[in-house]
């Protein structure tokens, strides 16, 4: 599937059934991941492709980067919520889904999964 889909309907995969199953299996994934941990959970999943932007796809690089990359972000969401409204303190989860959550709609209509 990284080839396109092209080679692999070439080479007699069931693209269409492949990413429908794809798609929901990733999508349960994400809800349990977000169910049990929270919307922090989002930095998590953003930072990847974020890093994938300045990188590539080479996974010996992706990887760590996007592990430096979300305790980066995590960090900076931290930060934010401490001194945003000095006295009072946000809950750091409202940051990070105020960034995940545009982020997803993004790549999904970039993607042209949304029309």
């Amino acid at each position: 599937m990284e080839s396109g889909t092209h080679t692999a309907k070439s080479l007699g995969v069931d693209v269409d059934s492949l990413i429908l199953v794809s798609m929901s299996v990733c999508t349960l994934i994400s809800a349990v991941a977000v169910a049990f941990v929270g919307t922090i959970n989002f930095i998590g999943l953003i930072a990847p492709h974020i890093v994938r932007k300045f990188v590539g796809n080479d996974y010996r690089f992706l990887i760590p980067c996007s592990a430096i990359a979300g305790a980066v972000l995590m960090l900076a969401a931290d930060v934010a919520s401490r001194t945003l409204i000095s006295p009072t303190i946000l809950p750091i989860g409202a940051l990070t889904s105020f960034l995940g959550a545009p982020l997803f709609l993004y790549m999904v209509i970039k993607q042209g999964i949304i029309k």
